[in-house]
């Protein structure tokens, strides 16, 4: 039991560096939509080795995740701009600035130097979840041409993207909730996240290794 929780601590770490080593082979051959994910797991990779260094040293950590959440969604929001319909493309400068204005006010609270905040990062997951749903609906319901979309290698990825954040915005939203009730559910809860980081890692990995590189 003891073995077994000790991956789910770290293995927000291991998992992203496994799906960093599947993006070296075809890495010279990636469409630019794979390489918003090559620095997305980057982000992931770094952010969370950084986050575990500071734990080991006894240092608050509540900057780095501020950071993960930030670049993350810039990241994502580039990639779903990219590929998302002109209409899902006029509402994404209105989410954004959501997302600044909730930034700004939780870092002025503190969030990130004195405590974490999971208000950000549920609204970061909302609207990352909204992006994925836009997408399926304009590919899978709205576009008739691309029969063959769910035979590239993003289609996956954003499934597993789907699956993290719809995940994680179940977390966030109950985080002050659960820890006012019971403060050792923290671990439980980053626990849980980490699996679905995984998740995604996975559904990245096979992406990369079963399907096609073309664009979407």
């Amino acid at each position: 039991m003891k073995s077994i929780t000790i991956i789910l601590n770290y293995i927000d770490i291991g998992a992203p560096l496994i799906a960093l080593l599947f993006f070296i082979r075809p890495f010279n051959r990636l469409p630019k939509e794979l390489l918003y994910i090559f620095w997305f797991v980057s982000i992931q990779f770094v952010t969370n080795l950084m986050a575990s260094i500071l734990t080991w040293m006894v240092i608050p950590n509540y900057s780095v995740y501020v950071v993960n959440n930030i670049l993350s969604f810039v990241i994502l929001s580039m990639l779903f701009y990219r590929i998302s319909s002109v209409t899902a493309r006029r509402l994404m400068p209105f989410a954004s600035v959501i997302f600044i204005v909730c930034t700004a006010v939780s870092i002025a609270n503190g969030d990130g130097i004195k405590t974490y905040n999971s208000v950000v990062s549920a609204v970061s997951s909302f609207i990352i979840t909204a992006y994925c749903l836009l997408f399926f609906y304009w590919r899978l319901v709205k576009d008739n041409g691309l029969p063959s979309l769910t035979n590239s290698a993003l289609f996956w990825i954003i499934i597993g993207i789907f699956t993290y954040y719809t995940g994680s915005f179940f977390i966030f939203i109950s985080y002050k909730y659960l820890i006012f009730l019971e403060s050792n559910v923290i671990g439980i809860l980053w626990r849980f996240h980490n699996v679905l980081l995984t998740i995604f890692c996975s559904y990245t990995i096979y992406g990369l290794t079963c399907k096609n590189y073309q664009k979407t």
